[in-house]
């Protein structure tokens, strides 16, 4: 006799079936800063790159938001992306798009080295022995710009033959400084830069020096390109880590137990009574009454019972009280990093990895320049005339950058969200035709960068939009100037606000200038 397989049956098996295959699909992330995905992520990326961090369309890595050299951390940690406010990485994104890496060419660089100004990706960086810093303004520094003492010098003149990690036991082979780590408060030893690491993601603020106990080895060790999460250790925020101390065992503590079955018999009238103050320790209130030598009508009265140790501290708590100094220890306990932010300009020389307006039309990339037609009643002398005054400015000597700001002031709480809604945006300084400015492609995406304008008001220019759009949205038709100052945008297109009015900015200065 066969079985009949009814509809529902195999309705819930295909379920079942699709349901393994959705846990099986790993979900494709690409970094918005990098362009790196995760197509071949391993397991130890999570250590190398930082988790990922996802949140209103924007993806992108959290060490290259903490190792972006140009992008600030403007708000507290429940602002953005832990710190980061989101027109900030948006913009930052953006900037990194005209960068070319110096290691692998490609665009989405954002770390510039402190020193020779180099900038690359957060991780060509590691594939090419950079160093980072997990602290202060997180600076980092290409392999030649490293910062050496002459503990370093001599690991490298003479590395250990048999050097071997105090981690995973496992021999350091080759010893190369780019692949380890030591503690610099006492120097006893070595381990694996990967297995640091992970302890140190795993231990948080109760990380301490495997060879001395050092407190100091907390912040020293983020020197040598390991990040230390300012948090509880992964065993302190397990879920139901301590569930055990919410279970207890009661039982009669008294010296001389009454009941025929035992201490831990707690049924009928030998029901076993908590003390009061702790409810640690139990006793039969029998056993208690017949200890105590009480009265038989206290027998019937509520639970009193106290425990000895409870007992002794309140008497002593009854006492007179003396004056006590304490001293109290603060203890950072956020779970953000604070970043204090030094705007770094990038090496100008003829191997500069930064795209000028010449390459872009070698990258797919897009000037859109400002007509007549487009709002704009100047003479093209006169642009001319601006052009040529910000090529001399270019070519002086810029000062010198200023000296970082302390993070205590530097950090305010500002809201995430821009001053004017994006649908009064698109109502009233962002309808067609659109005054241009420029776009340029970058991995899959294209960007356009226009000026917010309206008529009505007396300084009609007030500030720029940079939108983004899929390369295959229908809308962008040919790419054309005309099929882009008639776009009908909506909401999710609005990438990044600035108050920069670009070329409206020198004019208003050249009108000041000559009047």
């Amino acid at each position: 006799m066969g079985f009949n397989i009814s509809v529902i049956d195999k309705c819930n098996a295909l379920r079942c079936f699709n349901r393994g295959l959705n846990k099986n699909i790993k979900k494709m992330r690409t970094c918005d800063i990098c362009n790196k995905n995760n197509a071949n992520e391993e397991e130890d990326d999570a250590l190398l790159y930082g988790e990922w961090m996802v949140k209103q369309n924007v993806t992108v890595h959290y060490y290259c938001l903490l190792l972006s050299s140009n992008l600030p951390q403007r708000g507290g940690d429940s602002s953005g992306i832990l710190g980061f406010l989101l027109r900030d990485i948006r913009q930052e994104a953006v900037a990194a798009q005209k960068r070319k890496c110096a290691f692998c060419r490609e665009k989405g660089a954002s770390v510039i080295c402190f020193k020779c100004r180099i900038v690359f990706h957060m991780i060509c960086g590691l594939e090419n022995r950079c160093v980072y810093q997990f602290c202060d303004d997180f600076r980092s520094y290409c392999e030649n710009c490293a910062p050496m003492d002459d503990y370093k010098r001599q690991l490298v003149a003479d590395p250990p033959k048999s050097a071997q990690c105090d981690i995973c036991f496992r021999p350091i082979s080759p010893f190369l400084l780019h692949n380890v780590t030591y503690g610099d408060c006492c120097r006893k030893g070595f381990a694996h830069r990967t297995c640091m690491r992970r302890y140190a993601l795993a231990s948080g603020y109760y990380l301490r020096c495997l060879w001395c106990r050092s407190k100091t080895f907390h912040d020293n060790i983020r020197l040598q390109s390991v990040f230390v999460p300012d948090r509880d250790a992964t065993w302190e925020r397990q879920p139901n880590a301590y569930s055990e101390l919410h279970n207890r065992r009661m039982r009669c503590e008294q010296a001389i137990c009454l009941c025929p079955k035992g201490r831990d018999f707690n049924r009928n009238t030998w029901i076993i009574q908590p003390c009061i103050l702790c409810a640690a320790v139990g006793t039969h209130y029998k056993c208690y009454v017949g200890t105590m030598r009480l009265s038989r009508a206290s027998a019937n009265e509520p639970n009193n019972f106290k425990c000895n140790m409870c007992a002794e501290v309140e008497a002593k708590l009854q006492q007179p009280k003396q004056q006590l100094t304490t001293s109290y220890e603060s203890i950072d306990s956020s779970f953000y990093m604070p970043k204090n932010c030094n705007e770094l300009s990038v090496a100008a020389d003829d191997d500069s990895p930064v795209l000028s307006e010449d390459e872009s039309s070698l990258v797919d990339a897009t000037i859109i320049t400002i007509k007549s037609s487009q709002r704009l009643n100047v003479s093209c002398e006169k642009l001319n005339e601006l052009a040529a005054k910000e090529s001399q400015q270019l070519q002086e000597p810029q000062p010198l950058p200023a000296p970082p700001i302390p993070v205590e002031s530097s950090v305010i709480e500002l809201p995430d969200s821009q001053p004017i809604s994006t649908q009064q945006l698109l109502a009233d300084f962002l309808k067609p035709p659109l005054p241009l400015r420029e776009s340029f492609f970058s991995d899959g995406y294209f960007y356009l960068v226009v000026y917010e304008y309206n008529e009505k008001l007396e300084n009609p220019c007030v500030g720029s939009c940079t939108l983004r759009f899929s390369i295959d949205d229908k809308r962008l038709g040919d790419f054309s100037e005309e099929t882009l100052m008639q776009l009908q945008l909506v909401e999710t297109d609005v990438w990044y606000r600035e108050s920069d009015r670009g070329v409206y900015d020198k004019i208003d200065q050249y009108i000041e200038n000559n009047m």
